[in-house]
């Protein structure tokens, strides 16, 4: 479990791909609709043509929509533990959202209890998320293939559902963004190629170290190599945490 010995592996390739795939067919759709709401896109309209940018939009489409099936398959433990995760929602995870938002300016939150696989903000991220691609399937499903099956007013309905959802999404992925990349930048490595430092795994989700401790998977001395492998020898704080 540890690589180069400093990492600990967190998700499987599979599961990389799953999460990139999302990420970017989810963007371009948005891309692809952008010219519907905002004259300053027209000019995608100008460039590509409008009938390009509706084809293309349908495309990534059935790619957001075949991705978490088909991750089903190929990243079906990722997805496991991301469900299970989800549902296993306690006290822990409120505590940390209680306190979290402290570090988005900057404060070191204090009492944030050890988080599992995934922390309390994680697991609502991805509840939202699987909430917003349920909405966004279902009412661009009706509008794509809903005319004259689908009364007209539920399909009136439907276009103001999924431009909400769409709207959602952006800012949740805007702020997923913001937070791996300027609060955790450590966790983005775990979207490249699968792995995470220990000394931000034992900080960030404590839990889980444990967890794979007590399983075996890892031992309390190469938790404590690999985090000292990345860690000054005086910084105390992290080595001194009982794992």
């Amino acid at each position: 479990m540890i690589v180069n010995k400093k990492y600990i592996k967190r998700h499987k390739m599979g599961f990389v791909y799953f999460h990139w795939i999302n990420a970017v067919s989810f963007f371009m759709l948005l891309l692809t609709a952008l010219p519907l709401y905002a004259d300053s896109f027209r000019f995608l309209y100008d460039t590509f043509g409008a009938a390009t940018l509706q084809y293309a939009h349908r495309v990534f489409a059935v790619i957001f929509i075949l991705n978490p099936i088909i991750g089903l398959v190929t990243a079906h433990d990722g997805i496991r533990r991301l469900v299970k995760e989800v549902v296993s929602f306690g006290r822990d995870d409120i505590v940390f959202n209680q306190k979290f938002p402290a570090e988005l300016i900057g404060k070191e939150p204090e009492g944030i209890p050890p988080q599992s696989f995934y922390n309390g903000g994680e697991k609502m991220n991805i509840l939202l998320q699987a909430i917003l691609w349920a909405l966004l399937v279902i009412s661009g499903a009706v509008l794509w293939f809903g005319d004259g099956v689908v009364s007209p007013v539920i399909r009136t309905w439907m276009i103001p559902l999924h431009s909400i959802c769409a709207g959602f999404g952006f800012a949740a992925a805007i702020g997923h963004i913001y937070l791996a990349v300027g609060v955790n930048p450590d966790s983005c490595h775990g979207m490249l190629d699968g792995t995470v430092k220990a000394s931000y795994a034992v900080k960030h989700h404590g839990k889980w170290v444990d967890e794979l401790v007590a399983q075996s998977s890892l031992t309390e001395d190469e938790v404590k190599k690999a985090v000292e492998a990345d860690e000054p020898v005086e910084d105390a704080s992290v080595q001194a945490r009982p794992v």
